[in-house]
């Protein structure tokens, strides 16, 4: 009888065992403990190339939130209660034949006691620039509660619906329908979730993939997207999810409108229900902490191409791509400094109260 000598079966097991390790399953939920807060920024960039009939034109506009995250409470399943501030909000937005908007809460005068939107019966019913850029900046400040489930995503807010309102309001009645994507829950939503990432409920190895699929997540327009996310790499600080998939129309039942998208009328209802949703793509990925369960960074890429009924007659098309990018940041980055008072000022001060003082 043949013996099988050690240092046969130690190559054997020395090829093994990495291969063993690396089909670990590892448990992915949310591990962020109460107490814990995160500081962080989202910027979001819409960009749109129209077609009307032969008439090009560009239109986009970049949002950047900065917030500040904190877990008040975690529950005995997992749970988590979430408060969640809005520290910042600024960005620029283009609109083809009427021109630019900037906006930025750090800038921006506080509003006057009992101040009303401007009228918005300007030319073809142009829309008050000024108060879109109130509507906006409004929401720096706001704090809402959200509960997050242990696999990132939010099952409820609290808070949400006044916050929205008044700054609804405040952007005044078209420049509400210009901002549904920003002003709705599924905005909110987002700024929590990417706190934490889209995890998996089961335990999964590196390479292992779950499905998560959402409803009116990417835009003002109702889409469904469907996404594959996978365990791409994971070691002792962090791990990787990186995620593809598709946007499509959603079902009639999925696709109607929700709370913050009643502003659109009779016939961008229409339009939008004739949609057309081809080459939906998404593109991302999310490294997530395991020292303290928030995301450290995340990036992702929604692009595709629509046609709806133009109002001039026709059809035209739309080719747009959304680029986000969440990362950490810390309070003396998020927090506007003061400004300081001018060097030369501030130098011919002890002078001038020496004269003072002579007199």
């Amino acid at each position: 009888m043949n013996r099988i000598s050690q240092t046969f079966l130690f190559s054997i097991f020395s090829c093994v065992a990495p291969l063993a390790a690396q089909a670990a399953e590892h448990d992915l939920r949310v591990t962020a403990k109460k107490g814990s807060s995160l500081w962080y920024t989202q910027e979001s960039k819409q960009e749109q190339a129209l077609d009307m009939g032969g008439q090009q034109m560009d239109m986009g506009n970049t949002t950047t939130y900065t917030m500040f995250a904190t877990v008040k409470d975690v529950d005995e399943k997992g749970q988590l209660v979430v408060e969640a501030k809005i520290i910042r909000i600024k960005g620029t937005m283009t609109i083809p034949m009427m021109g630019d908007i900037e906006f930025d809460s750090a800038d921006a005068a506080p509003a006057k006691a009992g101040e009303e939107p401007a009228d918005e019966g300007g030319e073809m019913g142009a829309p008050d620039f000024d108060a879109i850029g109130r509507g906006m900046t409004s929401l720096a400040g706001a704090t809402f509660v959200a509960k997050v489930d242990p696999f990132g995503k939010v099952q409820s807010m609290d808070g949400v619906d006044k916050v929205l309102s008044a700054a609804r309001k405040k952007a005044g009645g078209m420049g509400a329908q210009m901002l549904g994507a920003s002003l709705n829950d599924s905005a909110m939503e987002r700024l929590v979730s990417c706190a934490f990432g889209s995890l998996p409920d089961k335990p999964v190895a590196v390479g292992g993939s779950w499905e998560r699929n959402e409803d009116g997540k990417s835009s003002r327009m109702q889409v469904a997207n469907k996404m594959k996310l996978t365990l791409a790499k994971i070691d002792a600080n962090s791990f990787e999810v990186t995620a593809t998939g598709t946007i499509e129309k959603p079902s009639a039942e999925a696709g109607a409108a929700k709370d913050g998208e009643g502003e659109q009328d009779a016939q961008t209802r229409e339009m939008l229900a004739k949609m057309k949703i081809e080459n939906g793509k998404i593109t991302g990925s999310t490294r997530i902490s395991r020292q303290d369960g928030f995301m450290i960074e995340s990036s992702s890429v929604m692009s595709m191409d629509l046609t709806l009924p133009s109002p001039m007659g026709g059809d035209m098309q739309i080719a747009q791509k959304n680029t986000t990018v969440t990362k950490r940041t810390t309070e003396a980055e998020a927090t506007p400094k003061k400004a300081e008072a001018p060097k030369e000022a501030a130098k011919d001060a002890p002078k001038e109260a020496a004269k003072e003082a002579g007199k």
